[in-house]
């Protein structure tokens, strides 16, 4: 890819946050300024007497200063984000190529030196690549946020604070291994992403709808035709979050670096194929 090529590839980029920015940045925004509201609720209805003792509790648990070990733990309370951005990439992947031709957007692309497979290349790198580094950054500020508030507080309460610091170190070192979770994690569903997205490139309406129905038919068909359940199998087990968690580096690469995972590239790569195959046909 020359530098003209990467530089209009940027700029698909750009267009997607822009047009989708409820999507990208306002769902995370909301659901942390969501989060921090309740947490504000509940430690203010904590006694002095309680809520001192909860901060001396954090500051000698963090305290040991092994941020490494701990960091792990911190995967866990940014699932709600996670789960927000993959509703939020369901939504995206079956509307944004149908969107293109329902607006007619699609012939004005389609006039311009950029193919199709770059306009469909430049949706998913958008919502696998791009969209996890907001709901980061967003996770990043909420914890920044909520240390400094407890930092002020022990401080207030002449509570030893340094553990409170390390605490945001080990919040802060977990964030890498939160957006490797991420991008990870749709690689792993991958066969799931193409799936949506060639419906959206050829459904006339609602293809999520098209989506869900289509494969519940041929769940159906497999069973009453071969009696066999193996595609239901595939898709519980591939949908199953134990099966991609990931709370660690080590994670990371065992389910990078596996069969299974390129059994799924494979078949999400095909069902994008016939996405970017379909686009050339306009309604």
């Amino acid at each position: 890819m020359n530098k003209f090529q990467w530089v209009q590839f940027q700029a698909l980029l750009k267009r997607e946050v822009l047009e989708h920015k409820n999507l990208f940045i306002w769902a995370p925004v909301v659901l942390g300024l969501l989060i921090f509201v309740i947490n504000f609720l509940i430690l203010s209805s904590l006694t002095d007497n309680d809520y001192e003792q909860f901060l001396s509790f954090l500051a000698r648990f963090f305290g040991s200063g092994d941020v490494q070990s701990i960091a792990p733990t911190f995967v866990f309370p940014t699932l709600p984000f996670l789960g927000i951005l993959y509703i939020c990439a369901i939504l995206y992947l079956t509307n944004t190529l149908y969107q293109d031709r329902k607006e007619l957007s699609i012939l004005f692309w389609q006039s311009m030196p950029v193919s199709n497979f770059k306009t469909v290349l430049s949706k998913l790198v958008a919502i696998i690549v791009i969209a996890p580094i907001f709901y980061v950054a967003v996770i990043f500020a909420l914890y920044l946020i909520g240390i400094l508030w407890l930092i002020f507080s022990g401080l207030s309460y002449d509570i030893e604070v340094a553990g409170l610091g390390y605490m945001f170190l080990t919040a802060t070192l977990s964030l890498p291994i939160v957006y490797l979770f991420a991008v990870t994690s749709a690689l792993w569903l991958l066969p799931f992403i193409g799936w949506l997205i060639l419906f959206s490139a050829f459904a006339n309406r609602t293809p999520l709808l098209w989506a869900i129905g289509s494969l519940a038919l041929i769940l159906f068909l497999e069973g009453f035709l071969f009696g066999s359940d193996f595609l239901s199998n595939w898709i519980e087990t591939r949908s199953d979050i134990d099966n991609f968690l990931i709370v660690d580096y080590g994670g990371v690469f065992d389910r990078l670096f596996s069969y299974d995972m390129v059994i799924g590239i494979v078949i999400g790569s095909i069902l994008v194929s016939g996405a970017i195959y379909m686009r050339r046909f306009v309604d």
